[in-house]
């Protein structure tokens, strides 16, 4: 029996010796290949990138950036990738945290800009998205169409005309023919003063959207007023020189307004058909106009609208 307890002892004092030395190999072990797991999890991220699982990524280089030291730290390139990674993975603040490292490590590279502006954008910053976009722009070598078309769209809604008229010059063709973009270039010009692109994007309205209502009030006054102007002109050098040979160019001159007047009514007779609301608005030119016609009947007509 006591030689049996003594076997026992040493055995199980064996025993503790082995695991203390196990224990021990394993803690070296661990110690020496800290690092490569590190590098490791940071290959493991890349791996998962190519076969398109970005929120595995996203894991790995959350791992990756918490085991990493001062003294092993990556450049601001790495966070920028990483950053792309977690946008791609809908990670936007994680994303938002590691561009912001990578800012501080002197990263400035224009995609990381442009991502960015594409976070702001969905978490509703507008004043943010601008300045990313805008910085994007600055340090970008080539234009980027889609970029200038977002800015246009924002310059628009903030009422900062003048930058989306510049903004304009650069957005892509297409951008610049559809029926809202042309809509909002027409009303920029409008507001500065810009009569003359003003009238020609008016123009170009009317091709695509035969009734829209700004367009053809804008062509129903030019028109008016060039009839207006005519006919003022020409009865003011009749009457200043009542001459038989002043007679027939006031004749000539009254014709040319008539003109006018005629191309005016059409724009008129097509609102009052599409914005029946604004009828007493357009009466009162409609009127004007069938005076100088002399038709009476149309006149009367009309004149029961007016206000």
């Amino acid at each position: 029996m006591v030689f049996f307890l003594h076997r026992l002892f040493k055995i199980d004092s064996v025993m503790k010796n082995t695991y203390s030395l196990v224990l021990l190999l394993l803690l070296i072990a661990a110690a020496c290949k800290t690092p490569v797991n590190i590098a490791e999890y940071r290959e493991s991220a890349v791996a998962a990138e190519e076969l398109n699982d970005y929120l595995l990524a996203t894991d790995r280089w959350e791992y990756y950036f918490s085991q990493v030291s001062a003294e092993n730290e990556p450049d601001g390139s790495v966070y920028a990738h990483a950053a792309q990674t977690a946008f791609e993975a809908a990670r936007l603040g994680k994303s938002l945290e590691w561009f912001e490292k990578a800012a501080q490590k002197g990263y400035n590279e224009p995609p990381m800009h442009k991502t960015l502006a594409l976070i702001h954008q969905y978490q509703g910053n507008v004043s943010k998205e601008i300045s990313a976009l805008e910085e994007y722009i600055t340090r970008s070598e080539k234009a980027d169409p889609d970029a200038y078309s977002r800015l246009f769209s924002i310059y628009y809604t903030t009422d900062q005309a003048e930058k989306a008229i510049e903004a304009w010059e650069n957005i892509p063709d297409t951008e610049k023919r559809t029926e809202q973009n042309l809509d909002r270039y027409f009303t920029l010009n409008k507001q500065l003063k810009n009569d003359a692109t003003a009238d020609s994007v008016s123009m170009a309205l009317l091709e695509i959207a035969p009734e829209h209502v700004g367009a053809l009030e804008w062509q129903a006054q030019k028109k008016y007023n060039l009839g207006a102007a005519r006919y003022k002109k020409e009865m003011d050098a009749y009457e200043a020189r009542p001459t038989t040979g002043n007679y027939q160019t006031l004749l000539r001159g009254l014709k040319a307004a008539s003109v006018h007047f005629r191309e005016a009514l059409q724009y008129f007779e097509t609102l009052w058909e599409v914005n029946p609301d604004d009828r007493h608005r357009y009466a009162e030119y409609m009127n004007n106009i069938h005076v100088r016609f002399n038709d009476k009947q149309k006149a009367d007509y009309y004149r029961k609208f007016i206000n």
